[in-house]
């Protein structure tokens, strides 16, 4: 999902309530919070010994255990926040979004969007971590020959 896609969801969700659920069944509990908005800038050189460059969007859900549960998140919320992340510090809305999420016995991870479920009253993101990939057998067989066999 593009930035700029999650932009659309939040304003066309106006009001819904938000959740995250990162495994089936297994969601982010309530009291998140978004703690950081990351504008990143990779560059990187694949195992095909290619340079790349890339920007992505990474937010980041944080879970404070002695909160007491309140409402819900809301779209309004989520959205609030991004817009003033994109006012300080302009995201590309191009970029791939990823949210980084861990808690207690559950690792920090990195995301990916596999699913999104919008009803009346909630807008459910639902999370994948992808596994790592060799980026040249992605695009050419001959090239990941090279490196990744």
């Amino acid at each position: 999902m593009k930035t700029q896609e999650l932009l659309s969801l939040l304003r066309s969700a106006k009001g819904n309530n938000l959740e995250f659920e990162y495994a089936l069944g297994q969601f982010v509990p309530a009291t998140f919070h978004i703690t950081e908005v990351k504008n990143q800038k990779i560059t990187s050189v694949d195992c095909g010994g290619r340079k790349l460059a890339f920007n992505q969007t990474v937010v980041q859900l944080y879970v404070n255990d002695l909160e007491a549960i309140r409402k819900p998140w809301t779209t309004d919320k989520a959205l609030s926040i991004l817009d003033l992340v994109d006012k300080k510090d302009p995201m590309d809305k191009e970029a791939e979004v990823f949210f980084e999420w861990g808690h207690g016995e559950l690792r920090t991870s990195v995301y990916s969007v596999e699913q999104i479920e919008n009803d009346e009253n909630t807008l459910s993101i639902k999370l994948f971590a992808q596994p790592t990939v060799c980026k040249p057998s992605l695009e050419l067989a001959s090239s990941a020959a090279a490196c990744c066999n």
